[in-house]
């Protein structure tokens, strides 16, 4: 018989940009035209936004461009701080030793958030949520998700239906399975979906949360109680009229990944819709939204105090 040869690592780029805090969400938005999603550190210098590619000539085309795009935002008023952009080869198993050395236990709210290599134990009434995301996907560390860790124990109650649309990681579904919600995840992602599938099964709460992979709520059957969106503000806009659909009276969305200058747009876009805004939260430049869907029978008024 003849043996198999080993399968070499496989050949990835690290595409590292430095930049400033003013400037990090179209950096970032520059980034995520290379890859799928990117992980940020905030250093003594700005923001640190850190994607990994395959390996390609089209790849390291593409990282050029995204270095050129950094330097241009000057012409739109922004200071790009640093406005460095570092570009270097690594096979997989030298990113998971790396990764492994970035990402450590952390707490938001009631939740404490660690990788499964991690013993860290939770403290009296803490939530323990297990992330490992893989090479694309968020675990918590954006403000954009920490707002929604923040308010989710506020409005999923025990037994309640969820939806957590542009789920990623799964951070957000595996924290309402926990509160006790049975959660529908969706992205439009395969490997996303593939991603939230693994952490759910590390969580233990694949009986409470099913992945689909789709565009919004179109794979969501019914009305649910809560929808949770970390997307865009332009994603939001186009999601309203399909989260009123969906959601029961009394319900709640949960929107965020919006930053200030962008919220009334979404504001204003859930509101015609019947919407009510009961609290927006904030991280930084970061903004979140928990809307209210009023109670049949009752009055704004009534749903803002409920």
């Amino acid at each position: 018989m003849k043996r198999r040869a080993r399968a070499r690592p496989r050949a990835w780029l690290e595409v590292s940009v430095h930049t400033s805090v003013e400037a990090s969400e179209a950096a970032g938005a520059a980034l995520l035209e290379l890859a799928k999603g990117f992980a940020e550190e905030h250093t003594q210098g700005g923001v640190r936004l850190v994607a990994h590619v395959p390996d390609g000539s089209v790849a390291r085309c593409c990282a050029e461009a995204v270095r050129q795009r950094l330097h241009g935002l000057r012409r739109f008023g922004l200071d790009p701080g640093p406005a460095e952009v570092e570009v270097r080869r690594v096979q997989v198993r030298s990113w998971a030793s790396a990764y492994r050395r970035h990402f450590r236990p952390f707490r938001v709210g009631r939740f404490l958030i660690r990788p499964p290599w991690s013993r860290r134990r939770a403290r009296p009434g803490e939530t323990v949520l297990v992330m490992n995301p893989g090479m694309a996907f968020g675990t918590g560390l954006h403000e954009s998700t920490r707002l929604c860790l923040r308010a989710l124990p506020e409005v999923v109650r025990r037994g309640a239906r969820v939806a957590d649309v542009g789920t990623g990681s799964g951070i957000l579904a595996v924290a309402a399975a926990k509160l006790g919600a049975r959660v529908v995840a969706v992205d439009c992602d395969r490997l996303a979906c593939s991603v939230a599938q693994a952490n759910v099964r590390a969580n233990q709460v694949g009986g409470r949360v099913r992945v689909f992979a789709g565009d919004l709520l179109q794979p969501v059957r019914g009305r649910v109680d809560v929808v949770v969106m970390n997307i865009t503000a332009e994603v939001l806009v186009r999601a309203a009229p399909q989260v009123r659909k969906r959601l029961r009276p009394g319900g709640a969305w949960v929107a965020s990944g919006m930053v200030d200058g962008t919220v009334d747009a979404v504001l204003r876009a859930a509101q015609k819709l019947g919407l009510v805004a009961e609290r927006v939260l904030a991280d930084g430049e970061w903004r979140a939204v928990v809307f209210r869907l009023p109670a049949e029978g009752r009055g704004a008024a009534a749903a803002r105090a409920g």
